[in-house]
């Protein structure tokens, strides 16, 4: 029985009528009520994904997987994150930009012609370079650690992968082979262009250093003669200097005060010589001191030797007044020569014979031609004059000495004083230069470095990628996953199918129960009659071609994935 809503009148419900409730009997009868509509949007959707899980080919992927260095120390040692905290952090963006680079369209063309890794490569390069790109993956592997810094877990980059989807597994493993060996050259190159890089840039700040360091060196070169005798190491030797230098002043103001002294002692014995009698009392008083001299000294002494001669003069009738100088100076060479032969140069009478030459020679060489205050003098004035002559000389010479020594003394006191002074530029001059000299050898240390570092990479001894896995022939496929299709073709199925029915009912208004009138009509039914089936009685079979219709497909649709995937 069919009910419109047009041919019923809704009465007021029953005070008391509560509606029932549907149960798990009303939809279990649904369904079974609409199991061809449940079939007919079920069964296409579970053969469209077994033909898409049996028709798509298999997909073989080859994978190899390279460590960067220092990741197992990483991994096994967090704290060894803190001794090198350039790398790991930036590890992924270093493995995406060169990934950039092998992944280029230079690079996948080369290995699309260095390998056939697909039957129509060469009638379209363009797609096929696009398929390759599409088939290659790149994945990072990260590990959890917990970073000392900051005391938080943290994910560090220890490696990554590289892989390459092929529908044939040679090809597949030929394929990521290439891209690990070409990660791997890259990698060792970019590292190698760096540490050239490094050594060509200290190579230039090295020798910028270099012209610097000799740029100090001439300014303290120049800054040395500028104040020699003033540099602080010279103090030391300066004090010395000055305390010697004291010495000889003193010792020569001594040797003055002497000279003073014989002087007035000389001038005195002059005075009274040239007061007494004449040559008879020069002649005692020539034996008199020869006498006493012979006591003293050797018979071949220079006195003794010219006490003689004067007295032998005497005794001849000779005279030794109105003697001119040049025979004077005659007479002290002869003494010098037979002195010379007994004694050493540095003996005193040497010395003084000397002195009395070099006095001679000086007032010839003035111009005088006699001795006029000793013309009628005695001998023995002679010899007095003569004393007295060399020992104003010595004391000229002694004054001469002292001035000197006094010039240099204050020119010492002068560098002592200036030493501050000039210590500090020296400090600063030095120190600059110094610094200098560690920054050039820091330098060329790391010159040395990058150079040696350049040589290892070129040698391959130093990379940083390590091949952890190389890739694989692979045994089984990789993709479609198949099950997995199913699975998810079956749900799918099953939720359209419901989604189906439950709109269906939802827009169906036939009356099937008891309980459909008392939903429409607020009101309980008094009884209900069962549906009585005549035996005579055939069914209607109007979903019954479509139906069938949708099983037939369905199973073509699953025939024709058989054939693709196991006969074609």
């Amino acid at each position: 029985m069919s009910v419109t809503p047009t041919q019923m009148q809704t009465p007021p419900p029953y005070p008391g009528l509560e509606p029932e409730s549907s149960g798990i009997g009303d939809y279990l009868g649904a369904l079974r009520r609409r199991r061809k509509l449940l079939l007919m949007v079920g069964l296409p959707i579970l053969a469209i994904g077994a033909t898409l899980a049996l028709a798509l080919p298999d997909v073989y992927r080859s994978e190899g997987q390279i460590e960067i260095e220092g990741a197992q120390a990483v991994k096994q040692n967090p704290n060894a994150l803190a001794q090198d905290p350039e790398e790991s952090p930036y590890a992924d963006q270093y493995v995406r930009s060169l990934s950039t680079v092998v992944l280029s369209d230079r690079n996948l063309a080369k290995l699309l012609a260095e390998h056939k890794l697909y039957d129509d490569q060469a009638d379209d390069p363009a797609g096929a370079l696009q398929e390759l790109r599409g088939d290659i993956k790149v994945d990072i592997v990260t590990v959890p650690i917990l970073d000392p810094n900051t005391g938080r877990e943290r994910d560090v980059v220890t490696a990554f992968s590289v892989a390459y989807d092929n529908k044939q597994p040679q090809r597949a493993q030929e394929g990521a082979e290439w891209l690990v060996n070409a990660f791997l050259a890259e990698n060792r190159n970019d590292r190698q262009r760096q540490a050239g890089g490094r050594a060509k840039f200290f190579a230039g700040e090295a020798e910028r250093m270099r012209t610097h360091v000799g740029q100090l060196e001439a300014r303290l070169a120049e800054f040395k003669q500028k104040n020699s005798g003033k540099l602080p190491e010279l103090n030391e030797m300066n004090l010395n200097v000055m305390d010697r230098t004291e010495n000889d002043i003193n010792n020569v103001e001594s040797q003055m005060q002497a000279l003073r002294r014989e002087r007035v002692f000389l001038v005195s014995q002059l005075a009274q010589a040239r007061s007494a009698s004449p040559e008879a009392g020069n002649l005692r008083a020539l034996e008199d001191e020869y006498a006493r001299k012979s006591v003293q000294y050797d018979q071949s002494h220079p006195d003794l030797i010219m006490l003689r001669r004067q007295i032998d003069q005497l005794k001849a009738g000779g005279s030794g007044a109105g003697l001119s100088l040049k025979a004077q100076l005659q007479t002290q060479r002869s003494i010098l020569a037979e002195a010379r032969q007994r004694y050493s140069e540095d003996h005193p009478d040497v010395q003084r014979i000397q002195r009395n030459i070099q006095s001679l020679e000086a007032r010839i060489a003035s111009g005088e031609t006699a001795d006029v205050s000793t013309a009628a003098d005695s001998p023995m004035a002679m010899q007095l004059q003569t004393q007295l002559n060399a020992t104003d000389t010595q004391l000229a010479a002694l004054q001469a000495r002292a001035m000197d020594l006094r010039t240099k003394l204050s020119g010492l006191e002068g560098r002592i004083v200036a030493a501050p002074e000039v210590e500090r530029e020296y400090q600063a001059v030095t120190r600059d230069l110094a610094g200098a000299r560690a920054k050039y050898d820091e330098l060329l240390k790391r010159q040395m470095d990058a150079e040696v570092s350049e040589a290892a990479i070129a040698g391959g001894t130093a990379d940083k990628f390590q091949v952890k896995s190389s890739p694989k022939i692979p045994d089984d496929p990789a993709k479609p996953q198949r099950i997995a299709i199913m699975i998810i073709a079956a749900v799918l199925a099953t939720i359209a199918s419901i989604t189906t029915v439950i709109l269906a009912q939802l827009f169906d208004s036939t009356v099937r129960s008891a309980r459909d009138i008392q939903d429409i009509l607020g009101v309980a039914p008094l009884a209900s009659v069962p549906v009585i089936k005549r035996p005579g009685a055939k069914k209607r079979k109007g979903g019954t071609p479509a139906y069938a219709a949708t099983a037939v497909a369905a199973i073509a649709i699953m025939i024709f994935a058989v054939v693709v995937r196991f006969v074609a």
